[in-house]
C-alpha cells in the first residue's frame, strides 16, 4: 500500500515538477511571458494536490506581474529603429509634408502603420488637420477616419467654434499601394493619440498613429514614446519650414505695404541695365517723394500714417503698367522701374501716378480727410545716365528739385540738370578727398540700452565728415566714396579717432564699428585694428564689428576666415539688419556671432501688424536659441520699447532710447 501511495504521489510530483519547469525554460523574451500568462489563464487542469495548485497560481500571478512591468530587449530595439528615423535635416525642411510622409514609411519598415495624423492650430480656435496615409484609403476608409479624428478633437476639448473650423488634408505616401480598407472597430481599436493642452512648435497640439501594434501594452507604451517625439519632430520640420518661408518673403518685401524693398529694386534695376542694354532700348526710374508725410504722422499718429502709406502703394501700383516694377526704398519713398519705355511714356505713367493721388482721400476714424501728393523725378537710361546708382541719383536730385519748386508736381529733367547734378556729385568727391586728407572725419555716436531702457551698454560710431562748419553724414557720401575706393581709409581714420575718444573718457562699454565688406580683402585689416585697440589700451572683447546683412557676402569662406581672425584676438561681431536677407540662417549658423539687431522695419510696424511682431519674436527666439544677444532697431516710442521687452529682446536702438551725439553716452543709468 505504502509503495502505491508512493508511486502515485512521485509520479503527480514528477509532472508537476516537469511542466513547471517546461514552462520557466520556455521563456526567453518579454513576448514569451505574453504567452505564458495566456497558457496558464486557459489551462484549467487539476494538479490533485491544493499545495501544487497554490504553486502554480502564484507562478501564473508572477508571470502577470512581470510581463506588465518589463520591457524586453527586442521592444527597445524595436523603439531605437524607429525613433533613430527621426533625423532632422536641411532636405526635411525644403518639404515637410514629403519628410513626415517618409517618416510614415521608414516607421513601416519596424510596425505596420496605416496612417499618420498631425493636428496643427492655425487660428485660435480653428485647426489643420493632416493625414498622412501609407496606401490610398478608399471613400468609406477616409471618411471613417475623419469622423473619428474629428470626435477625439471634441473629446480632448480643444477649442473650436464649429465643425468649419477644422480642415481636414489627406497625403498619400505610396500612390501605387493597393487600396486601403479598414472598418471603424478596427481604426478606433488600434489608433493611437497624443494631444497637448497648448501649442507647441510649429502649432502642433497633437498627433496620432493607426497601427496593429497597440493591442500590445508594452509596445502601446513604446508606441507613447515614440508619438512624443514625432510630436517634436514634425512641430520643428513645420515650424523651421514657415519661418524659412518668413525670412525668404520678408527678405524680398516691405512689411508694411508688401511692395519689393530697397534690397530687391536694387537687383532689378541692375537687371534692367543689363537687358536694356542687349536689346537697344531705352527705360526709366522713378522717384516719388510723399509731400507733408511728417505732418500726418505728427498730427494723426504713426497708426494713420501707415495706413496712408499703405493707400499710397496700393494708388500707385494701380496706376502702373504690368511688368512695372514698384518698390518701398524708405521711409517715405517710393522708386519705380519702367521697362521699355522712352521719356514720353516715362512722364506719361508719372503723371497718371500723380493725378492718382491727387485724387486720393484716407478719411480717419474722426472723420478726417487726408490727401495725398508728392514730388516725383525721373531719369530714363541711358540718356542720363548708364549705371545703377547714377540712374537713381539723377532721379532722386528731381524729386528734390520737384520739392523745391512747390511740391505736388513732376520735373522733366533737361540737359542742364544732367550737368548740374553730376557737377554736384564730382564736387562732393572733391569734398571728401580733402576732408580724409586733413582726417576731418568726425565720430558720432548713438547709445544701445537694455530694453527697460535704464542702461546704456552699447554705443554704435556713426560716421560724419566736417566740411566747413557742415557736418555731412555718412548717407551723402558713402557711396562715392566707395566709388573712390577709400572707404578702407574711412574706416581707419574713424576707428583711431573712436579708440582715442574712448580712452580719453575712460568708456568700458562696447563699441559697435560698421564694418565695410571691402576690410574683407585687406590683408593689413587685423594687424592695424590690434595696433589701434593696444595703442589706445581698448580691450578686444569691447569691440564689436557689424556686418550689415543686406550687403550680402558672395565669398562665405573668405568671410568665415576674416571673422574667425578677429575672434582669435577676443574682438565680438554683431549681424545688422537681421532679418532682411537670405543670408540670416548662414550667418549665425556658419560664424560665431555675438549680437543680432533685428530688422528696424520689423520693429517698427509690429504694433500695427501681428505679422510683424510674430516674425520679430520668431528672429528673437531663433537668436536666443543659438546663445546671441538681440537688439531691437528703430525704437521710436515707449509702446515699442515695452512691446520688444516683453518679446524678450535684450538690447534696444533708436530715436526714442537715444540720438546720435558726437559724444560717447557713458554706461550708466539714464
Amino acid at each position: 500500500m505504502a509503495f502505491l501511495v508512493a508511486r502515485f504521489v512521485n509520479h503527480h510530483l514528477g509532472d508537476a515538477v516537469s511542466k513547471l519547469n517546461s514552462k520557466v525554460h520556455s521563456v526567453t523574451t518579454v513576448s514569451d511571458l505574453t504567452l505564458l500568462g495566456q497558457e496558464l489563464e486557459s489551462e484549467g487542469e487539476t494538479l490533485k494536490f491544493g499545495e501544487l495548485e497554490a504553486i502554480f497560481g502564484e507562478f501564473s500571478g508572477l508571470v502577470t506581474r512581470i510581463r506588465d512591468v518589463a520591457v524586453g530587449r527586442e521592444m527597445l530595439e524595436f523603439e531605437i529603429k524607429v525613433l533613430e528615423r527621426f533625423i532632422i535635416t536641411s532636405e526635411a525642411i525644403r518639404d515637410w509634408k514629403e519628410r513626415v510622409g517618409y517618416l510614415l514609411n521608414e516607421v513601416n519598415k519596424v510596425m505596420p502603420a496605416y496612417a499618420l495624423f498631425c493636428v496643427f492650430q492655425v487660428e485660435e480656435d480653428g485647426y489643420d488637420i493632416e493625414i498622412f496615409w501609407s496606401a490610398p484609403p478608399t471613400a468609406a476608409t477616409r471618411s471613417t477616419m475623419e469622423l473619428i479624428v474629428r470626435q477625439q478633437i471634441k473629446d480632448e476639448k480643444l477649442r473650436c467654434s464649429s465643425e468649419a473650423a477644422i480642415m481636414i488634408i489627406h497625403n498619400i505616401t505610396n500612390e501605387s499601394a493597393p487600396l486601403l480598407e479598414l472598418a471603424r472597430d478596427e481604426i478606433e481599436l488600434e489608433t493611437k493619440s497624443l494631444y497637448l493642452d497648448m501649442p507647441q512648435i510649429g502649432g502642433v497640439v497633437g498627433i496620432g498613429v493607426q497601427s496593429q501594434i497597440m493591442a500590445d501594452p508594452i509596445r502601446s507604451l513604446v508606441i507613447n514614446s515614440i508619438l512624443t517625439t514625432l510630436l517634436n519632430v514634425i512641430g520643428s520640420i513645420k515650424a523651421i519650414y514657415k519661418y524659412t518661408k518668413d525670412l525668404e518673403y520678408y527678405a524680398t518685401r516691405d512689411p508694411l505695404t508688401n511692395l519689393f524693398n530697397q534690397r530687391v529694386f536694387w537687383e532689378l534695376l541692375g537687371y534692367e541695365i543689363g537687358r536694356a542694354e542687349r536689346h537697344h532700348q531705352q527705360f526709366g526710374v522713378l522717384v516719388i517723394d510723399l509731400d507733408n508725410f511728417k505732418h500726418i504722422n505728427d498730427t494723426y499718429g504713426h497708426l494713420v500714417g501707415d495706413k496712408y502709406l499703405v493707400q499710397i502703394a496700393d494708388t500707385i501700383h494701380a496706376s502702373l503698367r504690368l511688368g512695372d516694377i514698384l518698390a518701398r526704398y524708405g521711409g517715405d519713398e517710393f522708386a519705380i522701374v519702367l521697362p521699355d519705355a522712352d521719356h514720353e511714356q516715362v512722364h506719361m505713367v508719372a503723371n497718371r501716378i500723380r493725378e492718382a493721388m491727387e485724387a486720393m482721400t484716407l478719411v480717419t476714424a474722426d472723420g478726417s480727410k487726408i490727401r495725398g501728393t508728392a514730388s516725383i523725378g525721373y531719369a530714363v537710361c541711358p540718356d542720363h545716365a548708364t549705371t545703377a546708382k547714377d540712374l537713381f541719383l539723377f532721379a532722386d536730385n528731381m524729386t528734390y528739385k520737384a520739392k523745391s519748386l512747390g511740391k505736388n508736381c513732376i520735373v522733366v529733367p533737361t540737359n542742364d540738370d544732367v550737368v548740374e547734378v553730376f557737377q554736384k556729385s564730382s564736387d562732393m568727391s572733391r569734398l571728401l578727398l580733402n576732408a580724409l586728407e586733413e582726417k576731418q572725419v568726425v565720430p558720432y555716436f548713438q547709445p544701445i540700452v537694455t530694453s527697460d531702457g535704464q542702461v546704456v551698454v552699447c554705443n554704435e560710431v556713426l560716421c560724419r565728415v566736417l566740411v566747413g562748419d557742415q557736418v555731412i553724414p555718412a548717407s551723402e557720401f558713402i557711396e562715392i566714396a566707395e566709388k573712390l575706393g577709400v572707404v578702407s581709409r574711412l574706416d581707419a581714420i574713424l576707428m583711431e579717432k573712436v579708440f582715442a575718444q574712448a580712452q580719453a573718457d575712460a568708456y568700458d562699454g562696447y563699441l559697435f564699428i560698421n564694418l565695410s565688406p571691402k576690410s574683407l580683402i585687406l590683408k593689413e585689416f587685423v594687424p592695424s585694428v590690434i595696433k589701434l585697440s593696444n595703442q589706445y589700451q581698448i580691450a578686444h572683447d569691447k569691440v564689436v564689428f557689424e556686418i550689415t546683412e543686406r550687403e550680402t557676402v558672395k565669398n562665405m569662406t573668405l568671410l568665415e576666415q576674416f571673422v574667425q581672425d578677429l575672434k582669435l584676438e577676443g574682438f565680438k561681431f554683431a549681424i545688422d539688419d537681421f532679418g532682411s536677407g537670405f543670408s540670416s540662417f548662414q550667418y549665425i549658423r556658419r560664424l560665431p556671432i555675438d549680437f543680432v539687431k533685428i530688422e528696424g522695419m520689423f520693429v517698427l510696424n509690429m504694433l500695427n501688424d501681428p505679422k510683424d511682431k510674430a516674425f520679430v519674436k520668431t528672429l528673437a527666439v531663433l537668436a536666443r536659441e543659438f546663445g546671441i544677444k538681440t537688439i531691437a532697431e528703430y525704437i521710436e516710442s515707449e509702446e515699442l520699447l515695452q512691446a520688444v521687452r516683453e518679446l524678450g529682446i535684450d538690447l534696444a536702438q533708436g530715436y526714442y532710447t537715444g540720438r546720435p551725439e558726437a559724444t560717447i553716452r557713458k554706461t550708466t543709468k539714464g
